[in-house]
């Protein structure tokens, strides 16, 4: 019966995604990772879940800081336009704190309510440090981004990029890819980030 049991949970497991793979160091990622990148408007940094690279083959998520823009554009996908309800500056958070945390972080049964952090200002640095495809179950391993502010009050903060199949729950995506692909590189995205010096 034991053998049975093995059997079956192997079966379920076996379509799901495990190990991370740090491509931070690869060649081909060489010169993104020397690439000085800066904000392009208004964003903060928060109390974001994020993937815990210290985890075991199936990986799971951690807190950690996250970067975000106030008042994001909406976006198109095939079928819809979708409209981001957000702050459109600091002040207007401020004013309704309480109320913006509830809408902005979906709060876990077992976890304290998260909230912003501080405004990020435009024109602040930063240089990527980690790619990493990033176990998640059924849907493979999953594109993470890792980044480090250079510049401005919060310089050497580390953020993770929301990415499309990361764990921020908190607004649109930086990176635009679902899976690393080494053969298109990391895209950025233009709404939010550009190279220094543009």
């Amino acid at each position: 019966m034991k053998h049975v049991a093995i059997a079956i949970v192997a079966l379920f497991l076996g379509g799901c995604a495990s190990g991370i793979v740090d491509h931070s160091n690869d060649d081909l990622n060489k010169e993104i990772l020397e690439t000085c990148f800066s904000t392009k408007k208004p964003a903060f940094i928060y109390e974001a879940r994020c993937a815990d690279l210290n985890a075991g083959r199936f990986g799971d998520s951690t807190f950690c800081t996250g970067i975000q823009g106030f008042d994001p554009e909406p976006y198109q996908d095939e079928y819809h336009r979708y409209h981001y309800k957000y702050p459109k500056s600091w002040r207007e958070y401020v004013n309704s704190r309480e109320s913006w945390d509830k809408i902005l972080f979906k709060k876990l049964f077992f976890e304290r309510q998260r909230s912003i952090v501080a405004p990020i200002e435009v024109g602040t640095k930063m240089k990527i440090t980690g790619i990493f495809e990033y176990p998640r179950g059924e849907t493979g391993h999953v594109l993470i981004v890792r980044a480090i502010l250079t510049s401005g009050e919060f310089k050497n903060t580390e953020v993770e990029l929301p990415s499309p199949g990361g764990f921020s729950d908190a607004g649109p995506d930086w990176t635009s890819q679902w899976f690393y692909s080494p053969n298109e590189g990391i895209k950025l995205s233009s709404e939010y980030l550009q190279r220094c010096g543009n």
